[in-house]
């Protein structure tokens, strides 16, 4: 990256157009003095800078530039050199060949801090993509892009704070370990993905679906109504129903109710849930 000052840009655009001014417009000859005085002065301060070897080079070359125009200027004024034709013409060439060459510097200044400026915003956005591109990896499942536990821990924090209720069901796929025996893991990722797009498709509006590990998800309902639950897993079971007989796999619900008074402890709700899913597990299998 680039070296830039860290002189204000306003500062740089007046101080140029303070040379060319200073270079055109005819003026006093204490004026003259003071201007070329504060002139060096300036360029001194501003080999200083860190502008990088290129800038400060032009900046060497301005300073002796002008300094040789107020040299002359200076022999100018000594009686016996006054008529000397060399002199008169010396200090003005050298000195506006000075002022054009520290307006020089100072565009290349612009354009170092432009440069720079324009890489930084690259590099925030690129920052930014990144930021958003982990976050969403932290928070979301790789395989079937639902939300993870990691989301579904922060989502009961929230609850908890905004004292919400509803239900969450705690969603198993029986026999999953031997579609990976029978027919490779391959497949059996397959299986999740169209477990999770399964339950995309079918809970009701406003709620979340996670994938906790393994075949196990979690769905939090955002209502308690047991009618709308029953009806919710009623569709699940419908939908699925040629990818269950297809990988001869069945599906297994628990459900667990959440609301203010338990939100502060999520690990009980989750096992309540299992223990309710375990349940309807070993009824079917009955």
């Amino acid at each position: 990256m680039n070296n830039v000052s860290q002189l204000p840009m306003r500062l740089i655009i007046i101080v140029c157009i303070g040379f060319l001014l200073s270079a055109l417009i005819p003026s006093s000859e204490s004026l003259e003095v003071l201007t070329s005085i504060i002139t060096l002065v300036l360029i001194i301060m501003l080999l200083r800078e860190d502008f990088g070897m290129e800038t400060k080079s032009w900046l060497i070359l301005a300073l002796g530039t002008y300094s040789l125009g107020v040299f002359a200027d200076l022999l100018d004024e000594i009686p016996e050199l006054g008529n000397h034709k060399l002199l008169n013409n010396a200090d003005d060439v050298f000195m506006h060949i000075g002022v054009f060459l520290m307006c020089f510097c100072f565009i290349k200044i612009l354009h170092q801090r432009r440069t720079l400026i324009d890489s930084l915003n690259t590099q925030v956005t690129k920052a930014r993509d990144l930021e958003s591109v982990l976050s969403r990896q932290a928070l979301q499942d790789e395989l079937t892009g639902l939300l993870n536990r990691r989301s579904l821990f922060r989502r009961f924090d929230e609850m908890a704070i905004n004292h919400q209720r509803g239900m969450l069901a705690y969603i198993d796929i029986d026999n999953f370990k031997q579609v990976n025996d029978r027919l490779g893991h391959s497949l059996g990722d397959e299986l999740l993905v169209i477990t999770a797009n399964s339950l995309l498709k079918t809970v009701p509006l406003g709620s979340r679906s996670y994938r906790i590990g393994g075949d196990e998800f979690i769905v939090l309902l955002p209502s308690d109504d047991q009618q709308m639950c029953e009806e919710w897993i009623s569709d699940l079971y419908d939908i699925t129903t040629k990818t269950r007989e297809e990988y001869n796999i069945g599906i297994s619900v628990g459900i667990a109710p959440y609301y203010p008074g338990n939100l502060s402890d999520p690990d009980s709700i989750l096992t309540q849930a299992d223990n309710a899913m375990y349940t309807n597990k070993n009824k079917e299998k009955a």
